[in-house]
């Protein structure tokens, strides 16, 4: 691993990755810090955050071309890119997939994997226009003991722009074009209103965007008929209105309605919420009530049409406030929340098989009490003790207790370190026995996949260690990572053949088609470790540098010889450079390599790793307008999807972008 590490480590010295932002941009972040309010109970400066924690700014999310979210967080160390089977971008945050890192938008969490069971997760980063976000905050590791299940590889917290004192908005225009003119070109508009209606009391906000891309004319080999790109076309809307009553309360109500087309597939979600929040002087108030609907309108097969749609509700709340002794701050809350499915295809039995039909709507409910205590020792060491116990229907109660400190040596260097115990539950699918669909490839004569009531929930065990730097024109840190995965829920294990099938620890029996039927089930265990590194340089008020790397040891351990976790790259390494030439003119690089990966678990067909290099400059026309220009991928390093767990990737193309303020 260090004979990897030391050219590494060189290469970063020597062409690491850059800040965006402005020289006065950096001058204010040093004064002011980054205030986060992910890693903890209540806002908190990031060098005193419990937990490892990156935020992509507002800047950072203008200067790069994306119609994904999640194709902008694979330059945080830790995290990685990937691609769901229908194309869609998901995440893996040390080493788990998206289904093990919670998506929260404002602080309000979003799944779709009870509509869409194979790659669900993939459509929660881009639920948000980006010209709405504000900042993305990304906490690796556990974040159980606050947010509960589904926080076992991290948290994104998506948070939007807030409404100000003065109205403002923008609107971007976007094209990419690719150099193969066999494969399709995409376009993008979006555009952002906000202010007051009434001075200092009422404001509004409303945005919209929409993004297209056709199939493309190259079909792939790997499915043939279908084209090696599929079309995506995204749609957002939405608003909100803020109140403030008095100078110590605010209250919102947001709605928002998006719709994600990844090929023949169509997301939509409609989103509500309404949220109070108080300044009581030293003690601080929220209170949530949120719902939200996505319907799947295809469902899952693609020779079938079977639409369903998912409900969730929820209610949570809490209060943060110091304690007169002990030099302690106390945050305390609840969350309430159900969740409820509607499938008439696949929740109402087993193909030719009475016995098993049943309701075509399934429902759980779960309710939640934490606590977090941060006891500041000495006014360089502080203490956070935290604990959150779950209660689900279908499993019963569950701790999730989380222990971290922070202990600033000096003012330049800081050492982090904890250890937590995390928890998934299976979804409402996995969990439903009359629940089930094709697989193996064929609607016909594949097998067919079916939930159980035998799962147990996942839990892991997590411990980190890290050493930050912040100095100057210097940011650095290293962070080393382990986690331990029991229960993992799995299907990989099936086929259809019908005579291996009955060798299967997870088969249950045949259709009366002869189709062999496979359940979900817990395999043992797992276990990914490894070291995360990052480093920002500002060399000049106007050249600027940043680095991420991650190494990554991702198993399987259920069995005495450790399998590697499909699709995990062992170096992932992304750097880029930004230097502003006058007030006009910026450019900017970036190179994102990634090391092979296995693609089956005997190891024998892998991924080549490869390196992406990006280019760009922008024109600051006006004070208010912006004009970008890159090409991306520009050594038009190309790879074609060989198996069901690969996917292809995109040779050069060429990008211009519009974006105008007032």
């Amino acid at each position: 691993m260090f004979t990897v590490l030391r050219p590494l480590s060189l290469a970063c010295l020597c062409a690491a990755a850059s800040l965006s932002h402005a020289h006065t941009t950096a001058d204010a972040e040093e004064q002011l810090g980054t205030v986060v309010v992910t890693a903890s109970g209540n806002a908190v400066d990031i060098k005193d955050a419990p937990a490892s924690i990156s935020v992509i700014t507002q800047e950072e999310l203008r200067s790069r071309p994306s119609h994904e979210l999640a194709e902008l967080l694979a330059g945080v160390e830790g995290v990685t890119l990937n691609r769901s089977a229908n194309g869609s971008p998901t995440l893996q945050m040390r080493g788990f997939d998206q289904a093990y890192t919670l998506m929260l938008i404002d602080g309000k969490r979003v799944n779709s994997s009870t509509s869409m069971f194979r790659g669900g997760s993939a459509y929660d980063s881009g639920w948000v226009p980006l010209d709405d976000i504000e900042r993305v905050e990304v906490v690796r590791g556990p974040m159980s003991s606050l947010y509960g299940a589904d926080a076992i590889g991290g948290v994104v917290n998506i948070i939007t722009k807030p409404i100000g004192t003065r109205w403002k908005g923008s609107v971007t225009a976007e094209t990419v074009l690719q150099q193969d003119r066999d494969l399709a070109d995409s376009q993008k508009l979006g555009f952002l209103l906000s202010g007051p209606l009434v001075s200092n009391s009422l404001g509004i906000k409303l945005y919209g965007n929409y993004d297209h891309r056709s199939d493309s004319k190259a079909e792939s080999r790997f499915n043939a008929g279908y084209p090696l790109f599929a079309s995506t076309r995204n749609r957002h809307a939405g608003g909100q209105l803020a109140w403030r009553p008095d100078a110590r309360q605010t209250i919102t109500f947001d709605a928002d309605t998006s719709s994600k087309t990844q090929g023949m597939y169509t997301m939509e979600r409609d989103a509500f919420a309404l949220r109070h929040k108080g300044n009581w002087g030293a003690a601080t108030t929220e209170l949530t009530l949120s719902t939200d609907e996505i319907r799947n309108l295809k469902g899952m097969i693609d020779t079938q049409n079977n639409p369903n749609h998912s409900n969730t509700y929820g209610l949570n709340g809490k209060a943060s406030f110091p304690v007169d002794w002990g030099n302690q701050f106390l945050t305390v809350g609840f969350d309430a929340r159900k969740e409820k499915l509607y499938d008439p295809a696949n929740l109402s039995g087993w193909p030719g098989v009475p016995s098993t039909q049943g309701s075509p709507t399934t429902s759980v409910s779960q309710f939640a009490l934490f606590v977090e205590d941060e006891i500041r020792i000495t006014e360089r060491l502080a203490i956070t003790l935290g604990n959150r116990f779950d209660h689900h229907e279908n499993f019963g109660g569950n701790h999730s207790p989380r222990a971290y400190g922070v202990f600033h040596l000096n003012n330049a260097w800081t050492v982090k370190g904890g250890i937590s115990r995390a928890f998934r539950t299976p979804t409402l699918v996995q969990n439903s026995p009359n629940w089930g669909s094709v697989s193996c490839g064929s609607a016909t004569t594949g097998c067919y996949i079916i939930g159980s009531k035998d799962l147990k929930p996942e839990t892991a065990l997590s411990k980190e260690i890290g050493l930050q730097y912040q100095q100057g024109a210097h940011n650095a840190s290293v962070t080393v990572f382990d986690t331990k995965l029991k229960n993992m829920i799995d299907i990989e294990s099936r086929t259809n053949n019908a005579a291996l099938a009955p060798g299967y620890d997870n088969f249950v029996g045949f259709l009366p088609d002869g189709r062999p039927i496979f359940s979900y089930q817990n395999i043992n265990s797992a276990r990914t470790r490894g070291l995360e590194a990052s480093w920002k340089w500002q060399a000049t008020a106007n050249l600027g540098f940043k680095t991420a790397y991650t190494y990554l040891s991702a198993k399987n351990t259920s069995k005495a010889v450790h399998a590697p976790l499909l699709n995990r790259s062992r170096h992932n390494l992304n750097m880029s450079a930004d230097w502003r030439l006058n007030a006009q003119w910026s450019l900017a690089a970036n190179w994102r390599l990634q090391s092979a990966q296995a693609l089956n678990t005997a190891n024998t067909v892998r991924k080549p790793g490869h390196g992406l290099v990006d280019l760009s400059a922008a024109w600051q026309l006006n004070p208010s307008t912006t004009l970008r220009a890159g090409i991306l991928n520009v050594a038009d390093r190309t790879f074609e999807r060989i198996n069901a767990s690969d996917y292809s990737e995109e040779g050069r193309r060429f990008y211009l972008s519009l974006n105008a303020r007032f």
